[in-house]
């Protein structure tokens, strides 16, 4: 199953979805599906959670507390979700408010899961 059928996919199951960012290690949009953001939107959406992640990676890192499993920013108007995936890749959800936060982890780690599967087969 191609990756981007796992982002639309991951956008459609999710009321309220505005975008999915796939990001590289350096927190740039490798791909992207958005409903009701322009691509550029979202890509600037993914270089400050890129940000985010980076920083809160290196804050855990150097304290020893282990690797972030799962982040949710939760706004007035906006929920970010970001999940890791394998090479310091992260997949990300932004939904509108009000979110249903347990089904949008739900399905996040689903795509997270068909999308290590895809991409990161081990070997």
């Amino acid at each position: 199953m191609p990756y981007q059928y796992i982002l639309a996919d991951l956008l459609a199951k999710n009321d309220g979805a505005v975008g999915v960012l796939f990001l590289d290690d350096s927190g740039e949009t490798v791909d992207l599906a958005c409903a009701d953001a322009s691509p550029y939107q979202m890509r600037v959406v993914g270089a400050y959670v890129g940000i985010y992640l980076r920083q809160i990676e290196s804050f855990l890192r150097s304290n020893d507390h282990g690797e972030p499993r799962w982040l949710h920013i939760e706004k007035d108007t906006l929920h970010l979700y970001a999940v890791p995936l394998p090479d310091s890749y992260y997949l990300v959800l932004v939904q509108r408010a009000p979110a249903l936060s347990a089904r949008a982890r739900r399905s996040l780690e689903q795509a997270r899961e068909a999308l290590a599967r895809e991409l990161f087969p081990v070997t």
